[in-house]
């Protein structure tokens, strides 16, 4: 239960960062900005941890983990 604690946290700190830089990002190109890369980067990570965190914390970790518990 612990680890889906977590997964759901990561998912929604990623979302925060994805949302909070889609905004900042579409207010920009709205005023005539041009293409930053520096928040292409950090929606893709927000992205990531998005999908990532709660995969990896959900489904990876307790495969791992039943996989050591079983060959040890």
């Amino acid at each position: 239960m612990h680890n889906v604690f977590k997964g759901i946290v990561v998912g929604i700190l990623g979302f925060i960062v994805w949302f909070v830089v889609s905004v900042v990002y579409g207010i920009g190109q709205g005023l005539g900005g041009g293409a930053n890369l520096t928040l292409d980067a950090l929606m893709a990570l927000g992205f990531t941890l998005m999908i990532g965190g709660p995969v990896v914390y959900i489904v990876v970790l307790p495969i791992v983990g039943w996989w050591r518990g079983r060959h040890s």
